[in-house]
């Protein structure tokens, strides 16, 4: 053995490297795919960039290299010298290297005589550690002036858990690490030997892993470029296994197939000695997520990054928590950053309020205000903003401010950027975050819902009218829910929401809402709201702010949705979600406000309102019309007359039966209606198959509707369906 370490040290004496790291830095270096590429990770906000595209073998060796079980040594030699070079294994030639700080490699002579190929490493006291499941726990030392420099020795080789990275933590002195599993294990450097301290609360292949120097440990997801953060920052030596050590989603870095993370252990997560920090940070109280320790918001700050407002924020080392007549006490550089988001009317609850946010550029606005003043924004309620697309200036938004919101003093966050889907904490790759003191004011609201809170009724419409048609009442199918905020007996503001749940014909129509009795000019333009929202596979939404949807050439109020249903889905199939054998996801909903300036006498208007569909301009619709009858065809719910736009003439032709004189619309001659409203969220039939046989108790309902006693009005009950006929 001596002779093997005598050999290695005359043959390492003619190497040379390049030099280390200047300090320890706070980044995170994690080493993704082959060949390598070392990205750059600030694990506040989870931006990354890439440092090094190809790590190469130096003094003119040509192999690539995919680098793995890397670590970082920040320990100073026997003689006085720095180490911090990054240290890891060659998956191409098989030979452990060192990394240098212009991220190069050098092969480091190590004699491997059993042909170790480790996975997860990490450096510290000067030893190397490396682990491969099937082969063990080893080590060898990177002083050079030691008599056991680069020997490898066996430190556990039964050691067996599914661990794709590890680190040292920087004052237990122990390994810390995650199996895909979930279960997190710490590891004796000593014996080997592990303890199972219970599951983390995530799964998946967690490649990469760090410390900071307060004791936080931070593992990356490969899958999805989540990082989660883990809070040993007072575990006991040994740990508890009795203990819960919570885990939170800490930031989004990036995603690859082969990750392997290292760090220095010892560096701050944000430098708080020598440079400013490009961390902005919020300043609400602790108890909404604000501080690092609390996993606050937070934002990378990048030059020419988007912001809230007139002025770039300042960077903090971490927040200044503010209390609730201060909105400004974060401010390092004497000039207010907070300064993006403007509350004109003030906010009153059960009405619609106007918020001016300004933007520097393009991007995404999720907000909260915390309505029930519970110190949290984790009521379903109080995401008021959710992915919200900003223009470059000012924007105008409204926001309903519920009947069941506390009044008096609260908060609300504001944050802005390039990413969607962010949570009230959490970091992001670039933008701003801004809390606001607000005041939640009363004038006695109630709202009455349709059919319920948070429930929906189904719309179905046969679109060949006035003919009857194949009758599988699906041609176009929507949920459909509407609240009605009423002050003392008036009607100040309508919200409707809606899906669109099928689309079954080969025809285009529009589809809108009428208001009855309640003319266009009611309308308060300036605090309306109106958005599709794009639903998006697996869950996520963005919502689209859409212009004035209030028909122009109409005295009533009529919001038209969309001018063309077709728009708003793609789909591979025929139809949109009435074949069985070809499934989508449902894409498209919106929502709508409406307040009043003309305030409505609530007692005569209908809640559910009047939606309805209409022909789309310039488009076929059989050959009862010779031509496209567009806007003047409308298809109404039973018994509820046309709008002053459509055209009169094509009511009772064909087989319609509708009698303006009785009050009767949209009905055939065999008592069978174009479209109905379904008090619940039900299941449409599939294409082609007629209604009657998806649910059979339907057209004994239909025959008893003109009798003294009316049977089967539980037709469209689950039990009383047809699965098999049924769309999904």
């Amino acid at each position: 053995m001596k002779r093997i370490t005598l050999s290695i040290l005359l043959f390492f004496s003619n190497l040379s490297f390049s030099a280390p790291f200047n300090t320890c830095p706070t980044q995170a270096f994690l080493f993704q795919g082959n060949p390598t590429t070392v990205f750059g990770i600030n694990l506040a906000s989870g931006k990354s960039s890439i440092l090094q595209a190809n790590i190469g073998v130096m003094l003119g060796k040509s192999k690539n290299g995919s680098v793995n079980a890397v670590g970082f040594d920040n320990n100073v030699n026997s003689d006085g010298t720095s180490d911090r070079y990054i240290y890891g294994f060659n998956t191409i030639s098989r030979k452990f290297v060192k990394v240098d700080a212009s991220f190069k490699q050098t092969e480091l002579p190590v004699y491997n005589p059993n042909n170790l190929s480790p996975v997860t490493g990490d450096v510290f006291q000067r030893y190397y550690y490396f682990y491969k499941r099937d082969q063990g726990l080893f080590k060898f030392n990177l002083d050079p002036t030691a008599s056991d420099y680069l020997v490898i020795q066996t430190v556990n080789d039964t050691l067996d858990e599914r661990l794709a990275d590890f680190a040292f933590h920087p004052r237990t002195e122990k390994i810390y690490g995650v199996s895909n599993t979930g279960i997190l294990y710490e590891i004796d450097p000593v014996t080997g030997t592990n303890i199972d301290l219970g599951s983390i609360g995530y799964t998946g292949t967690l490649g990469a892993s760090y410390f900071d120097s307060a004791g936080f440990f931070y593992v990356s997801r490969n899958i999805d470029g989540k990082i989660f953060r883990i809070n040993l920052s007072n575990i006991s030596t040994p740990a508890d296994d009795t203990i819960t050590y919570p885990t939170v989603e800490f930031a989004n870095g990036p995603i690859a197939a082969q990750n392997d993370g290292a760090r220095c252990a010892t560096a701050p997560l944000v430098d708080n000695c020598c440079t400013v920090s490009t961390i902005d940070f919020g300043d609400a109280p602790e108890s909404y997520g604000t501080t690092m320790a609390g996993n606050g918001a937070r934002h990378e700050i990048i030059p020419n990054g988007p912001y809230l407002g007139s002025n770039p924020p300042d960077g903090e080392v971490d927040a200044k928590i503010g209390v609730l007549s201060d909105n400004s006490n974060d401010d390092t550089n004497n000039i207010s950053d907070e300064d993006g988001v403007s509350f004109g009317t003030g906010l009153i609850r059960g009405l619609t309020n106007t918020i001016q946010v300004n933007a520097s550029k393009s991007g995404f606005l999720n907000a909260w205000i915390d309505w029930n003043r519970d110190g949290d924004f984790e009521d379903a309620n109080e995401h008021v903003f959710n992915n919200q697309l900003l223009i470059t200036g000012n924007n105008s938004l409204a926001v309903n401010a519920p009947l069941t919101s506390g009044f008096g003093p609260s908060w609300a966050r504001f944050r802005f950027g390039s990413q969607v889907d962010i949570s009230f904490n959490g970091g992001a790759i670039d933008g701003e975050v801004e809390d606001y003191a607000i005041e939640v004011s009363d004038l006695g609201m109630s709202y009455q819902y349709y059919p319920a809170s948070g429930s929906f009724v189904t719309l179905a419409f046969e679109d060949k009218w006035p003919i009857a048609g194949d009758y599988d009442m699906n041609d176009v199918v929507f949920h459909y829910r509407s609240t009605s905020v009423i002050s003392a007996g008036k009607l100040r503001r309508v919200d409707i929401h809606g899906q669109l749940l099928a689309l079954g014909s080969d025809y285009h129509h529009g589809f809108a809402i009428r208001i009855p009795g309640v003319q266009a000019s009611a309308v308060d333009t300036s605090t309306m709201s109106f958005k599709h929202i794009e639903l998006l596979e697996g869950g996520g939404e963005f919502a689209i702010s859409k212009g004035d949807p209030v028909e122009p050439l109409s005295n009533e109020l009529i919001a038209v949705i969309t001018p063309d249903i077709w728009d708003l889905v793609t789909t591979s199939c025929d139809f949109y979600r009435t074949n069985h054998e070809c499934m989508d996801p449902i894409q498209f909903g919106f929502e709508l406000s409406l307040p009043f300036t003309d305030l409505q006498d609530a007692s005569t208007i209908s809640s559910l309102y009047d939606p309805f569909i209409f022909a789309t301009e310039n488009r076929n619709h059989g050959d009862t019309f010779p031509t496209p009858p567009g806007r003047e065809l409308e298809i109404h719910l039973v018994d509820m007359p046309p709008t002053e736009l459509a055209n009169p003439a094509y009511l009772g032709i064909e087989d319609d039966d509708s009698d303006p004189a009785l009050n009767r619309y949209y009905i055939s001659n065999n008592n069978l209606p174009w479209s109905m409203e379904i008090g619940t969220e039900w299941k449409h039939p599939r294409s082609g198959v007629d209604l009657l046989q998806a649910y059979p108790l339907f057209e004994g309902y239909i025959n008893s509707i003109d009798t003294e006693v009316v049977v089967n009005d539980d037709w469209y009950l689950p039990d009383n369906r047809a699965d098999d006929k049924s769309y999904p």
